[in-house]
């Protein structure tokens, strides 16, 4: 359904990765992981609802998720290219404080002038990559004058919370790092718009995810055990706060 492009090297510090999708697409619902990480979203024609914000032709920013969400889709065909941005990106991208796009999905317009990306990326006629490359360009000359730096306590925590294959246990890293604790928070609001404990539950949440993906038939008290968790009913309650449904339903879904 969606093409990934690899950003160029000038954008690597900024971009995780470029996307479009062009043509006919299912009608039925997509559930959308939450990362942390912020998007840009460009709807070239077509119509779709994220967290009942209906997303027609224009610009949008996706700020950070702390829930996985359904994308429902409107029209049979979309034409959308986006970007994934980095911390870096995300911080570079608007000055607003990144807190205040939690959860939200709002017009790009109300954060950065968009005027002149709408004509040149949305208005022409032009391929998918075409498009790609023009968004591409213009995301260069706008971080070309940037000069902020990511906190030092957030990229320390972060590489360590990456980094972790079972249960995050924040304080014992800190202790580990000499992190104030309250610095660390601090930093990761400012950064990427919420919390270092809020984005350590989503890195469980994608480790669990990817255990029960992996191991089909391997009872949900052993991998909840492997993962570290303190009990199985910890495990359930903290998968479900994120994915909105428990890690058996989540199960019973990928069989279908």
């Amino acid at each position: 359904m969606y093409s990934i492009i690899t950003p160029p090297p000038a954008l690597a510090p900024y971009i995780i990765n470029f996307w479009y999708t062009s043509g006919p697409l299912s009608t039925q619902e997509q559930a959308i992981h939450s990362d942390g990480c912020i998007s840009i979203l460009l709807v070239i024609s077509g119509e779709s609802v994220i967290n009942d914000v209906s997303m027609q032709v224009g610009g949008f920013l996706i700020g950070p998720q702390t829930t996985s969400h359904l994308w429902h889709f409107k029209s049979s065909a979309l034409s959308m290219v986006g970007a994934r941005l980095t911390p870096l990106g995300a911080k570079h991208l608007t000055n607003i404080p990144l807190k205040y796009i939690k959860n939200q999905c709002i017009q790009l317009q109300e954060v950065i002038n968009f005027s002149a990306l709408r004509t040149k990326v949305i208005s022409p006629k032009l391929a998918p990559l075409q498009r790609v490359y023009v968004l591409s360009r213009w995301l260069e000359h706008h971080f070309s004058q940037a000069h902020y730096q990511l906190p030092s306590a957030f990229s320390s925590a972060l590489i360590q919370i990456d980094t972790q294959p079972r249960s995050i246990k924040l304080a014992q890293m800190y202790d580990t790092l000499g992190l104030n604790s309250r610095r660390v928070e601090r930093a990761f609001i400012e950064a990427i718009g919420i919390s270092a404990k809020e984005y350590a539950t989503l890195v469980e949440v994608f480790n669990s995810r990817n255990a029960i993906k992996q191991n089909p038939n391997k009872p949900l008290t052993d991998i909840a055990y492997e993962l570290e968790y303190v009990d199985q009913s910890h495990f359930i309650r903290q998968f479900k706060k994120v994915m909105q449904i428990t890690p058996k339903q989540y199960r019973a879904r990928l069989a279908t």
